[in-house]
């Protein structure tokens, strides 16, 4: 009876030691409570910011791009129209003629009225860097706003909006914050010129005053460098509160929007960080008293606790009558019992872990042992210890991820186990030791070694369990393996380099093939490998292709045989073959192909080259792909009308294309269109003008003629259409990069 009542005032002891930290942790959630709903404020608030700051970002940002969209269509106006068109000043020389410049000042005007918020705007032609504006002719060095001209200059022209800037049309004239836009125009004539539009930043403004009260908020418009757009906003920023931020994408201008420092919201904020400090000390003093009053109520079981650690189990179990308080330390101490118990037994079940976790931390070299250490760790796990010689082999399944998508993961299983078992069995038939271990879910990696200083012997046993296991693989299961074999080595320190070059061999398979055995000897030599012959080839394969040509099937199976030639690495391929994407589509993207047909195809062949795994693989994928394209191309072309026409151009260009008098001209009149319609039909559904398919056919052939024919450059220069040796000599240099001759002796030696 003492017991239960010693257990009674414990208990009550317990629960009035713990009522006060509840009534804190009470308050403490109230705390919270009003944080969290303040919280939830903010993010409203912040939701209804970056609303209006997309409001805000249309508001600014429409009449610049309508300014933008007036100035593309000043382009687009025809010379030949009856109408007046401003870009005829860039063809001009000098000071224009009075009525031009009363012409020019009236469409300025007309502009400005059409678009309140410009400032100004002037042309610049290039030819003698003469300025036209509606309020002055002057040249350039004369001109007020000269600094920023040259700027464009330098940079090749920016079309895109600028910072605020200060200008001034005349020296005398009141400075004004604008904001500019600069367009290069090339006239049919070949003369080129700027036209620069300045727009009152004081109109934007004006525009973002409108959308929002900036009493309690803000809205600030901020440019490169963080430069501000208005000047209004060069004030201290501490007195804000950024709430939205926005980049535009049309003027890469950054809009921040928030709450003035002071505002009543801020003043809440401020407020509720007072809470969240107040909800601190609360519960840091809850988490004092709680450790207070636990250490006080806990003396009295320290002793029992101490007794409790120095024993392994109990004697004896208590009745259920017998139980109280204390039962809770019996059967924890029971339960580490029984952890300790199952931790021993997983121990001993792990040695399998430890055996696969040794062998491949010396495979990989992230640990080192000597050989006595290795010996020992063999004996421990039951293989014979003491090499004199050994390799790595490494065992690969073929196209892994479409087997996957076969079988379950418990048929993979069985598959590994059975490989593994024929594995050991056709190592113990050639007298072979081996430790082998799964690397990974695909490939197996096995350290074979002897003990006679034998290499020959051994990769010769090494190619002969090779070759049964292929054909037993082959004629037993639904897959192929590849085998890759590293270099021998009589150190267990070496085994990483023996493993790594079986992981390069088996690599390889992507130039070699799969279902077979490489060596690490097939890896180590290979052509040298130039970049920029490839890329050129890659080139000219799909210029073939774009323009028809019977031979480009020839060509990209070249590319290909190169690619095994120079044993080229996986990555190094993959670089080759995005390249071929890139520039096979670049070229027919704009033909009589659609944007379907080709971003459809770009996708495949994108995959194409992330899944393959053998050359073959990946050269007859894309190969399908490009005949699909290629049937596509020819029946658009064989529908008529324009391509029709624009096919067989081609086809007598081709024809004729030593001809010295082949020319725009000389096709206008074999077909019977307007010269100025035979080079845009060309170029519209071949994606390139006509002079440089007609230089770059005839630069082909004088390179067929320089390696083929023992003709004179001269000679050459005549039978591809030059009659003139300098102008064949110039079109070779730039086209090659060299000038026939030398490109000649570069190649033949």
């Amino acid at each position: 009876m003492e017991l239960k009542k010693i257990s009674k005032t414990w208990y009550y002891r317990l629960l009035f030691s713990y009522m006060p930290v509840f009534l804190l942790m009470i308050s403490f959630l109230f705390f919270i409570f009003f944080q969290v709903l303040t919280e939830r404020a903010q993010q409203d608030t912040a939701h209804i910011y970056a609303s209006v700051n997309n409001q805000i970002v249309q508001t600014v940002e429409q009449p610049l791009q309508s300014i933008d969209h007036m100035m593309v269509t000043v382009q687009t106006r025809s010379s030949n129209s009856a109408e007046f068109n401003m870009l005829d000043y860039f063809d001009q020389e000098g000071p224009p003629s009075v009525f031009f410049t009363y012409q020019m000042t009236k469409e300025f005007n007309n502009l400005r009225q059409l678009y309140q918020s410009i400032h100004s705007i002037y042309l610049v032609r290039e030819r003698d860097n003469y300025v036209l504006s509606s309020n002055t002719v002057s040249p350039l060095e004369q001109f007020s706003d000269r600094d920023f001209i040259e700027e464009l200059l330098q940079d090749n022209y920016s079309y895109h909006w600028t910072n605020m800037r200060i200008f001034k049309e005349f020296h005398a004239s009141r400075e004004e914050s604008v904001v500019s836009l600069a367009r290069k125009y090339l006239t049919s004539r070949g003369e080129s010129g700027l036209m620069i539009i300045n727009v009152r930043t004081s109109s934007l403004e004006g525009l973002v005053s409108q959308k929002m009260d900036q009493t309690a908020s803000y809205v600030m418009i901020t440019g490169k460098n963080n430069e501000p757009v208005f000047a209004s906003e060069k004030e201290a920023s501490e007195k804000r509160k950024a709430i939205s931020t926005v980049v535009s994408d049309y003027t890469g201008w950054t809009y921040e929007s928030g709450l003035n420092k002071g505002s009543s919201f801020t003043m809440l904020q401020t407020f509720s960080s007072v809470w969240i400090i107040l909800a601190l000390i609360v519960a840091v003093f809850g988490m004092l008293s709680i450790v207070y009053m636990t250490n006080r109520n806990y003396k009295p079981l320290r002793a029992l606790i101490n007794k409790l650690d120095k024993i392994s189990y109990a004697s004896g179990e208590q009745g259920a009558a017998e139980r109280n308080e204390f039962n809770y330390i019996e059967s924890t101490v029971d339960s580490l019992v029984q952890r300790f118990n199952l931790f021993k037994s997983q121990s001993d079940m792990n040695s399998g872990y430890r055996k696969k976790s040794i062998f491949l931390e010396v495979m990989s070299g992230s640990r080192s042992l000597a050989n006595a250490e290795w010996n020992v760790e063999m004996e421990r796990h039951g293989f014979t210890s003491g090499f004199s010689k050994a390799a790595v082999i490494v065992i690969s399944i073929d196209k892994y991820s479409d087997l996957l998508s076969r079988y379950r993961e418990q048929d993979m299983i069985l598959f590994r186990f059975i490989i593994q078992n024929m594995y050991m069995e056709l190592i113990q038939k050639y007298d072979l030791f081996s430790w082998s271990e799964w690397v990974n879910d695909k490939e197996m990696c096995g350290f074979i070694y002897i003990q006679e200083d034998n290499e020959k012997q051994l990769i010769d046993s090494i190619l002969k369990v090779s070759d049964s296991a292929l054909q037993w693989i082959r004629a037993n299961l639904p897959f192929t393996t590849t085998f890759g074999i590293g270099q021998t080595t009589d150190s267990v320190t070496m085994l990483k380099t023996s493993y790594k070059k079986a992981m390069e061999a088996v690599n390889f398979r992507l130039v070699f093939g799969n279902n077979r055995t490489i060596g690490y000897w097939e890896t180590e030599s290979g052509t040298s490998f130039e970049l920029y012959n490839q890329l050129e080839q890659i080139r000219s394969l799909i210029y073939a292709f774009h323009s028809m040509e019977p031979d480009w099937l020839l060509k990209y199976g070249t590319l290909f045989e190169q690619f095994k030639q120079y044993k080229l690495k996986r990555e190094d391929i993959v670089n080759l073959l995005n390249y071929f994407i890139f520039y096979l589509f670049e070229h027919v993207h704009g033909t009589i192909l659609n944007d379907e047909i080709i971003e459809t195809n770009k996708a495949i062949m994108k995959d194409v080259i992330d899944q393959f795994e053998t050359l073959e693989d990946v050269q007859e994928e894309i190969l399908s792909i490009m005949e699909k394209l290629e049937y596509v191309i020819a029946e658009q072309a064989s529908k008529g009308g324009a391509a029709e026409i624009a096919v067989k151009m081609k086809q007598y260009i081709e024809e004729h294309v030593s001809d010295p008098d082949l020319s725009l001209i000389h096709l206008s009149q074999q077909f019977d269109i307007p010269s100025k319609n035979v080079s845009s039909l060309f170029k519209e559904q071949f994606n390139i003008k006509f002079i440089d398919f007609l230089i770059h056919r005839r630069v082909e052939l004088a390179k067929q003629l320089l390696l083929e024919k023992e003709m004179s450059v001269q000679e050459i220069g005549r039978a591809v259409g030059y009659l003139n040796p300098v102008s064949f000599n110039r079109v070779f240099k730039r086209v090659v990069g060299i000038p026939p001759g030398d490109f000649r002796r570069e190649k033949l030696g």
